[in-house]
């Protein structure tokens, strides 16, 4: 009996050993949803002392899925220094207190929010109205661990639509308060992952709708309650974060589109200086093309233009 009470217990200990290895290896090898399969090419334009220069063309290879500008963020790199590119005239100044990074992308309209929720001890407080980190006294919502929570005087709906189909509202009824916390992601067993659903949600705040959905729980090393999430003002409405002199400036480089806030999977757009001398002569630059915050293929190299 002795004998089969070691084995029983030898064969115990060899699937908490095999589980927990499982564990690990989901965990670690766990790779999310976001992001593009599309692959971008580019050719070059010309440099000269103007300042409005065609500086390259981008187009996808084929079987490419169009992708939404507000998803988007496409810079120049030139000599280490990133020049943003957008499809408005304006970008963010990028508002970053160490824990809440925002940063507008290429539709000037959207932005991107990190939050840094993995101290425990501080609650992250975040106002929508000027994309950036604040304080209890004036926010939008509340991150801690996974628990997010609206402000007292703020309500929301969660919209099973995805984040560029909801455009203008009205007429909406709000379900959501600052009573309950929002139930904003799925735990998946398998992989033991946080992952955020798909709806959007729609918050107002102070008399501005916004819309916002998650993104992910994680940062590019799989470190939990790193917080990514798009938001965006709603019906026109002017933001701080999209008129205060202090947080928008002139995009130095433009996106010349058909307009229709998609790029097509068969369309070709430039990148063009927008009243500002990017490069000047014999110029090296690279192309940064991201989309939901995961670099877009085929754009590792320098290009040389004159």
């Amino acid at each position: 009996m002795p004998r089969i009470d070691r084995r029983v217990a030898l064969m115990a200990v060899f699937m908490v050993s095999i589980v927990s290895v499982g564990y690990v290896a989901n965990f670690y090898t766990f790779e999310d949803s976001l992001g593009t399969d599309n692959t971008l090419h580019a050719e070059t334009g010309q440099s000269s002392d103007a300042k409005n220069d065609e500086l390259a063309r981008l187009h996808f290879a084929h079987n490419a899925e169009n992708l939404s500008w507000n998803s988007v963020q496409l810079a120049v790199s030139v000599d280490g220094v990133e020049y943003p590119c957008m499809v408005g005239g304006l970008s963010s100044v990028e508002q970053n207190n160490g824990t809440v990074q925002s940063k507008l992308n290429a539709d000037g309209r959207t932005f991107s929010i990190h939050i840094d929720a993995t101290d425990e001890e501080n609650t992250q407080y975040i106002d929508l109205h000027t994309m950036s980190s604040s304080n209890i006294t004036s926010y939008s919502f509340s991150v801690a661990t996974t628990t997010v929570l609206l402000e007292n005087n703020v309500t929301g709906v969660a919209l099973q639509s995805e984040f560029s189909e909801v455009e203008n509202i009205s007429n909406i009824v709000y379900d959501e308060s600052s009573e309950d916390k929002l139930d904003w992601y799925t735990y998946d067993f398998t992989n033991h992952h946080i992952i955020p659903d798909s709806e959007t949600y729609v918050i107002e705040d102070r008399g501005v709708v916004f819309k916002v959905q998650f993104l992910s729980y994680y940062d590019s090393n799989n470190q939990a309650r790193h917080y990514t999430l798009l938001a965006a003002p709603l019906n026109d409405a002017r933001i701080a974060a999209l008129t205060d002199d202090t947080m928008v400036q002139a995009a130095p480089c433009s996106i010349l589109e058909d307009g229709d806030s998609v790029w097509n999977a068969n369309e070709t757009v430039a990148l063009i200086e927008n009243d500002f001398d990017i490069c000047n002569g014999t110029c090296s630059f690279s192309v940064v093309a991201l989309f939901e915050e995961k670099k877009i293929a085929g754009l590792e190299r320098v290009y040389q233009i004159s």
